[in-house]
């Protein structure tokens, strides 16, 4: 009823994608890494740093998400999982040099991974106004906020189901966050 050879090739197949995966893994775990500190550099204002590092995920990313594509594996969790992290220091750059969001990009990305992104997005632009007021630039919390305000009325717009749903209530809770910082700003001056 089943060959031998049958089984083998299974068996070849399942070994094969369990070896990509294991490189998927291993590889994209710096990959977020390096996102998270592209974001952080872009928090202490070293622009030029991030944009670089941006630059060089990017090609490594793109790279290792052809190779999962044609192993089938584009959709494993790790990898998406640093898509989405350099889509949001992406973002997060574009935001910070007051560019469009709607970057081109040299590999393929899905709306869940830009929609994720954008969601994660506010949480940095939180953030970003805490440090601004404490050094005193108050004009950049009002940027941050309108960013948000739009960001959120965006992903308002579309029927979000599962994680994306979460991910929008937190943009929300975000858009919330930057609206009592502005609030007291207002009560400060």
């Amino acid at each position: 009823m089943i060959t031998k050879t049958f089984v083998t090739k299974l068996k070849r197949e399942i070994e094969r994608a369990d070896t990509e995966r294991s490189k998927i893994v291993r590889e994209t775990n710096g990959y977020v890494r390096e996102a998270k500190h592209a974001i952080f550099s872009l928090h202490r204002g070293e622009v030029s740093q991030a944009a670089a590092s941006l630059r060089s995920l990017e090609g490594k990313l793109g790279k290792l998400a052809k190779q999962a594509e044609k192993e089938r594996l584009r959709g494993e969790g790790s990898l998406k999982a640093a898509v989405e992290e350099f889509l949001e220091a992406l973002y997060f750059y574009r935001v910070f040099e007051k560019k469009p969001l709607n970057a081109k990009i040299s590999f393929a990305v899905g709306a869940d991974e830009q929609l994720a992104a954008l969601s994660d997005l506010t949480g940095e632009l939180v953030r970003a106004a805490t440090l601004e007021v404490t050094r005193g630039n108050v004009r950049c919390v009002a940027q941050y906020r309108n960013a948000t305000e739009e960001l959120f009325g965006a992903l308002l717009s579309m029927n979000l189901r599962g994680s994306l749903r979460q991910k929008r209530d937190e943009a929300r809770r975000n858009l919330k966050r930057l609206e009592e910082i502005l609030y007291d700003v207002s009560l400060k001056s």
